[in-house]
């Protein structure tokens, strides 16, 4: 059973329908995918549209139409929220017309328990108004993402892809905690052992990429959270001697794993986003996601060329988040 199937159950077998806001409603695939995430029971989908001619005729799906709606309960919280920070309220006014805001501003005010965007929109323009408004979560110093990769009833998860461009040591180190309990927690993988990735293996190799990876595995190596979740941490790494255990046997006596990392942190973003494309493009891994990890509320970032499926999925990742949360 696919990540994303059991997903599914834990929502069809809680007691919580969470409510999910859409911030680009206009669009063919976000309404099939809500659609049948409604009619599966899952998700109780709440779509924004700019205009009335944007409503599919017979579309009976929670929904609000920028134009016709009174957006003041909206405007006045987000002028309250970012008025030290010189908002106006006439700014206000019109940033909450623009849908990735207004559907922000709806997880803040409660009437949805969590947002995805990012079928039109940039990850920069999702990602905003989130930090605004949303912020990160009580003990998050940072907000990064990870992508659930499937393939022949095999599952990794690869992070960050989408982000965090060039973070620091200490920033990489608190990526590589929060991804690895993201693939604990959420993708549900028992025993999660995470390579923190370098074109070096214990020093094989020098440069100030390598010293960044190392200095970060120590920051994170003895972290408490990640023992009692009995999550395994080791690099530098290079990803063959992480995933073929006899070049792992080879290039490094540091390790003893039985099995290959389930759980790849990236240095920097450039071999983040190349990496998970080769595996998914030419390797045909199937990614899902990216996964938005640290803000206070769930708010997801969809591919611009997400199809129906990867909204669908991602709704169910959503919808656990909202779980974990209340």
């Amino acid at each position: 059973m696919s990540v994303i199937d059991i997903l599914k159950q834990k929502l069809l077998c809680s007691n919580k329908k969470p409510r999910i806001v859409y911030a680009e409603g206009w669009n063919a695939n976000i309404q099939q995918a809500t659609l049948e995430v409604k009619n599966n029971n899952t998700i109780d989908p709440f779509l924004i549209f700019h205009t009335k001619s944007e409503v599919p005729s017979n579309f009976n799906l929670k929904h609000i139409i920028i134009d016709e709606a009174d957006l003041s309960k909206y405007a006045n919280k987000l002028f309250e929220l970012r008025q030290s920070k010189g908002l106006t309220q006439e700014q206000a006014n019109e940033l909450v017309k623009q849908p990735n805001y207004l559907a922000t501003m709806i997880v803040k005010c409660n009437d949805a328990d969590g947002e995805i965007c990012g079928i039109d929109y940039t990850t920069k323009d999702t990602l905003k108004p989130a930090l605004q408004i949303i912020k990160t979560a009580p003990g998050a110093k940072l907000v990064t993402s990870a992508f659930i990769m499937e393939k022949d009833n095999k599952t990794v998860v690869m992070g960050d892809c989408a982000i965090n461009i060039y973070p620091t040591a200490e920033e990489l180190a608190n990526i590589a905690k929060m991804i690895s309990l993201y693939a604990h927690n959420m993708v549900g993988i028992k025993d999660v052992r995470t390579s923190m990735l370098s074109y070096s293996t214990v020093g094989s190799g020098a440069g100030e990429s390598v010293e960044k990876v190392r200095s970060a595995y120590n920051l994170v190596r003895d972290d408490q959270d990640l023992k009692n979740n009995h999550i395994q941490v080791f690099g530098e790494i290079q990803f063959d001697a992480s995933y073929v255990l006899e070049v792992m046997k080879k290039k490094t006596k540091g390790i003893t794993w039985a099995e290959p990392a389930n759980t790849f942190i990236f240095p920097n973003i450039d071999a983040g986003n190349i990496g998970y494309k080769i595996a998914q493009r030419m390797g045909g891994w199937k990614a899902i996601g990216p996964t938005l990890i640290g803000l206070a509320l769930p708010v997801n970032d969809l591919s611009r060329g997400a199809s129906k499926d990867d909204v669908v999925g991602l709704s169910y990742i959503t919808g656990n988040q909202v779980l974990l949360i209340k």
